[in-house]
C-alpha cells in the first residue's frame, strides 16, 4: 500500500492530523487511506457478527473524511478502514509500505508538556517508514511568532546515516511543496571527540566548528541534494541538539530528524534529541527511519 496513512479516532487532535495528511497527500499526488480502530468491535464474534459491528466504525470514519475534505477544501483519492484493535498494531500493519503514517499529537499533560501517547509513540518507535506527528494547536508563545512568507522545513544532520535520510526525505518534499530548508548541523564541544591527530589538549573551537561545517557539507552531499543554493540553508550551531532544532523551527512547516534503525530491545528507544524534538516542536515533526 503507497500513500500516506493517517490514524483517526474522532478527537479534535486527529481531525488536525487529518487536515495535514489531506494537504500532504495532495501535494505528493498520493492516495490516502483513513484508519479507525475499534478496540472492542466484534470481539470474539463470527464474521458476520464481526462485519456488523464495525459498519458503524466505518461509516464515521467516512464522515470524519467527508468534513476533512469539505474544512481543506481537499480533495484527493482517499479510502477508509475500520478495523478491530489494537490500534498501534494496526497502524503498523497498513502503514509498512506507505509513503508516510501520519499521527495526531495528544493535549498536555499534567505536566504542561505535551505528550506523545501510548499509540504514537509505539508506531514512532517501531515504523519503518517516515512519521510525522501533528500537533495540537500551539505551544506556548507561538502564536507570537509571525507567519513566514515561504514554507520552510528544518532538518536536524549529524554524523548518523539517519539524519541523511532525513535530509534526503526533507528534499523530496521541498522538491514538490516549493519550501526551503535549514540544515542544521548541532554541535557542543563536551560531546565532541577528540580531533583526529590530537593527544591531550583541546583543539581551538574554531577547529571543532570546521569539523561540523565539513560533516554538513558531506551530509549534504551523501543526500544528493539537488535544491537551488539560496532555498539551503546550512547552519552550524553550537548548544544542545534538541534544544537548538525546537527554536530553529520556530514558524517552520516541519521539522525531519533521523532514528536510528536497531534491533531487538534497542529499537524501542527512539534517542533522547528525536524524543525531545516530539515533545516540544512547535510544529509537526517527521521521523526518518535511516
Amino acid at each position: 500500500m503507497r500513500g500516506i496513512v493517517v490514524g483517526v479516532n474522532g478527537s479534535v487532535e486527529s481531525d488536525e492530523a487529518l487536515d495535514w495528511a489531506l494537504r500532504e497527500a495532495a501535494t505528493a499526488a498520493a492516495p490516502l487511506t483513513l484508519v479507525m480502530v475499534d478496540a472492542g468491535a466484534g470481539k470474539g464474534a463470527d464474521a458476520a457478527a464481526h462485519e456488523a459491528a464495525l459498519a458503524p466504525v466505518r461509516e464515521e470514519a467516512q464522515g470524519l473524511l467527508d468534513a476533512a475534505r469539505a474544512r481543506t477544501g481537499v480533495d484527493v483519492e482517499g479510502t477508509v478502514a475500520a478495523l478491530p484493535g489494537p490500534a498501534a498494531d494496526r497502524l503498523l500493519e497498513l502503514g509498512a509500505d506507505a509513503d508516510m503514517l501520519v499521527l495526531g499529537r495528544r493535549r498536555r499533560g499534567r505536566l504542561g508538556r505535551a505528550v506523545l501517547g501510548s499509540v504514537s509513540t509505539t508506531v514512532v518507535e517501531h515504523a519503518v517508514v517516515p512519521v510525522t506527528v501533528v500537533r495540537h494547536g500551539n505551544p506556548d508563545g507561538a502564536d507570537d511568532v509571525p507567519a513566514e512568507p515561504a514554507p520552510r522545513i528544518v532538518v536536524g544532520v549529524d554524523t548518523s546515516a539517519p539524519s541523511v535520510a532525513a535530509l534526503r526525505h526533507a528534499c523530496e518534499v521541498a522538491g514538490r511543496t516549493g519550501a526551503s530548508i535549514d540544515a542544521v548541523f548541532a554541535w557542543q564541544i563536551t560531546t565532541l571527540a577528540p580531533l583526529p591527530g590530537s593527544w591531550g589538549w583541546a583543539p581551538p573551537v574554531e577547529d571543532y566548528e570546521k569539523f561540523a561545517a565539513d560533516s554538513l557539507a558531506e551530509a549534504v552531499r551523501a543526500a544528493g541534494v539537488t535544491l537551488p543554493p539560496e532555498r539551503l540553508n546550512r547552519r552550524v550551531v553550537h548548544g544542545q541538539a534538541a534544544k537548538q532544532l525546537v527554536l530553529a523551527a520556530q514558524g517552520a512547516e516541519r521539522l525531519v530528524v533521523g532514528a536510528r534503525g536497531l534491533g531487538g530491545f534497542d529499537r524501542l528507544l527512539l534517542g533522547s534529541v528525536s524524543r525531545q524534538v516530539l515533545d516540544f516542536a512547535p510544529c509537526p515533526v517527521t521521523v526518518v527511519r535511516g
